[in-house]
């Protein structure tokens, strides 16, 4: 069972209550809408492409199509940011689209090569009939246009930056309540319980957190965040008690962080991790498993 009276409450309820009062109603931090680094990285990657591009801008649909041709048999690199303007993301550089009027599926190579004549008709045709060739004519700073189709892009990627960004925070909170000799290793590749649960050891997943002293793991962290319920948190309760019990054989304390609007509902699978478990804590209330922990002098073994 969590070790609550370490963590400073007087009963196994009164630190259930805590738990679920103090829970994160989200996880965003500033970095949780756009990651701009990528999105600017990606943008400025084409920067020579988009120049060779402008001379399309406010030119009639016949001679659009005539200069892009011949801009894209004289610099084939232009290829490959085609699929970026209509927020495509091509793979391996190919497009397969299903045309009516032919009955057939096309391919179309977008990767940077030397086309043949009649390759690049089609590619024309691509543009003509996807409205590439209506963005080229339409849109003076193709630079700005792209970053803003990135940007747009990028939200897709919010759910996988959000756990993440759950992450960080917790690894600030650590690092900024632990003594010069004690480390913090995120992912750490040289050391993971789960090796010893039927992984293979190249394969096996890591821990969000490893914590050294004297160049031996004393604590493996895991850390999450759950907006929204589902069954992946209850399958995580099992494996984590799983974790317990391995880290226990193995001389090592695993600690559970985890927050999340989530949990108000799935309040029995937490407690059942809770009674198994002996580090849960919130955000909220790391500071008191930390404190704890500096108290002892980080000597695990004393737990």
């Amino acid at each position: 069972m969590v070790k609550y009276n370490t963590l400073g409450y007087s009963t196994f309820e009164d630190y259930f209550e805590d738990f679920m009062k103090t829970l994160l109603p989200t996880n965003k931090t500033y970095e949780y809408f756009v990651d701009w680094e990528k999105v600017r990285s990606f943008a400025n990657r084409y920067t020579a492409e988009l120049d060779f591009l402008k001379e399309l801008y406010g030119v009639d649909r016949d001679t659009a199509k005539s200069i892009l041709k011949r801009t894209i048999e004289k610099h084939p690199s232009v290829l490959q940011v085609i699929p970026s303007l209509i927020a495509e993301r091509a793979v391996r550089g190919k497009i397969d689209v299903y045309d009516p009027s032919k009955m057939k599926f096309l391919e179309f190579n977008f990767r940077p090569h030397m086309v043949s004549d009649s390759e690049a008709d089609a590619i024309i045709e691509f543009c003509e009939k996807s409205g590439v060739l209506d963005i080229l004519t339409s849109v003076k700073n193709l630079h700005e246009y792209l970053l803003g189709v990135e940007v747009g892009m990028d939200t897709n990627s919010r759910k996988g930056r959000s756990g993440l960004l759950f992450e960080n925070m917790v690894k600030s909170v650590i690092e900024g309540n632990v003594p010069d000799y004690v480390k913090v290793v995120p992912q750490d590749h040289n050391f993971s319980l789960y090796e010893n649960i039927g992984k293979t050891r190249g394969k096996a997943k890591r821990h969000d957190l490893v914590i050294y002293k004297d160049n031996e793991p004393i604590v493996a962290i895991e850390v999450n965040f759950y907006n929204t319920t589902g069954s992946k948190p209850t399958e995580i309760v099992g494996s984590y008690i799983t974790l317990n019990r391995v880290a226990k054989e193995k001389g090592v304390t695993f600690v559970w962080i985890t927050d999340g609007p989530a949990w108000k509902k799935m309040k029995e699978p937490l407690k059942r991790g809770m009674k198994e478990i002996d580090w849960v804590v919130n955000y909220s209330q790391l500071p008191r498993l930390l404190a704890y922990f500096s108290s002892i002098k980080w000597e695990m073994t004393r737990l």
